[in-house]
């Protein structure tokens, strides 16, 4: 005699299975997406603050980001891509591995945390370059202060970048003696910060980007994504 699944037995444990992979699969993928949100954005934030370490140990005790010669094409007040560039090479490119740089001018466009709405474009004061690791980001340094921005971009080759989960926006800031740290504008509840990073603004508050208050939950929570972030992943 020989012994076997019948037609129908076969079909339930194919079910079974099936039932179960549409169970665990979508949570697994969750969590290994915000493991890699979590690693990145805190890889970005240690990256920066190494770069200020190792200017601060090659200068002198004034150090400041102006002190590059401030480019021709703009008054030392204003934003400019080239200024932008200057401060990044002459800082940050030693301490990043940048395998690739984008030209003046590249955008890359933002949605809600819905996917619903445009908020924005990545500023087109940014230089943008690439990492070794498909990291893309943005840096913009403020006209005259000593302010700088990054615009975190996880996915840069998705069609549709959704704010808090695909973008980022960092922001840094000096106590005036050259040590900066991430900054965090406004003492607003934790629910507001959940509001505005799942705003269909541009700028909801503070004139700051929607993934600005994403980034934000996330660097209060110790660089690890909150239980009850608005942003699905």
């Amino acid at each position: 005699m020989h012994k076997g699944f019948t037609l129908a037995e076969v079909l339930i444990t194919l079910g079974i299975i099936g039932i179960v992979s549409a169970m665990t699969i979508p949570n697994l993928i969750s969590k290994h997406n915000k493991r890699t949100i979590e690693t990145r954005l805190f890889k970005i934030h240690s990256t920066i603050l190494q770069g200020i370490r190792m200017a601060q140990a090659n200068s002198d005790s004034n150090f400041n980001l102006d002190n590059l010669a401030q480019d021709t094409t703009t008054s030392t007040s204003s934003f400019s891509w080239e200024k932008s560039r200057a401060v990044f090479e002459e800082y940050f490119s030693p301490v990043f591995k940048v395998v690739h740089r984008y030209p003046k001018g590249t955008q890359f466009r933002v949605y809600s945390a819905d996917g619903s709405t445009e908020v924005g474009q990545i500023d087109y004061n940014s230089y943008i370059v690439t990492l070794t690791d498909g990291t893309t980001i943005g840096f913009v340094k403020a006209g005259n202060s000593e302010r700088f921005y990054i615009d975190v971009i996880l996915n840069p080759n998705r069609k549709k970048l959704i704010s808090g989960r695909d973008t980022f926006f960092m922001l840094y800031d000096t106590d005036g003696f050259g040590n900066f740290s991430f900054k965090t504008l406004g003492a607003y509840h934790k629910e507001n910060y959940k509001k505005y990073c799942a705003s269909h603004e541009a700028r909801p508050a503070a004139a700051i980007y929607p993934s600005y208050f994403c980034t934000t939950l996330i660097f209060k929570n110790n660089f690890k994504i909150p239980d009850d972030y608005p942003v699905k992943l």
